[in-house]
C-alpha cells in the first residue's frame, strides 16, 4: 500500500512539472513572436510611452492564459478526460482548416 502511494506523489510531481514546462515554453513563445507582433500592428514597443502596449500585451496574454487553464481544468472535471479533449480537436480542426484556406 505505500509502494502505491508513493508512485502517486511521483506521478502528482511530474504532471506538475510538465505542467510548468508548458507553461514556460507557451510564454517563450510570445516573446519570440513580439516582434513580428509589433512590426504587424505598426508600433514600436521601446520608443518613449509606447512601453505600456508592451505590458498590456504580455500582462494580457497570461490572464488569458490563466482564466483558460482554470476554466479548462474546471471543464475537464465535470465532462470528464476524454470528452473535453474530443471537443476541443473538433472545435479546432475546421477552424485551422478555415484559417489555411483564407491566408493562401
Amino acid at each position: 500500500m505505500r509502494l502505491g502511494r508513493l508512485d502517486y506523489k511521483w506521478v502528482a510531481l511530474s504532471n506538475t512539472t510538465l505542467g510548468m514546462l508548458i507553461a514556460t515554453i507557451n510564454a517563450s513563445i510570445l516573446l519570440i513572436a513580439l516582434p513580428d507582433i509589433f512590426r504587424g500592428i505598426r508600433i514600436d514597443p521601446l520608443a518613449p510611452g509606447n512601453t505600456s502596449y508592451l505590458l498590456w500585451l504580455i500582462l494580457g496574454f497570461l490572464v488569458v492564459m490563466a482564466v483558460l487553464m482554470v476554466s479548462l481544468g474546471r471543464l475537464g472535471d465535470i465532462y470528464g478526460r476524454v470528452s473535453l479533449p474530443s471537443f476541443r480537436f473538433c472545435s479546432r480542426s475546421p477552424g485551422c482548416m478555415a484559417a489555411r484556406a483564407r491566408s493562401g
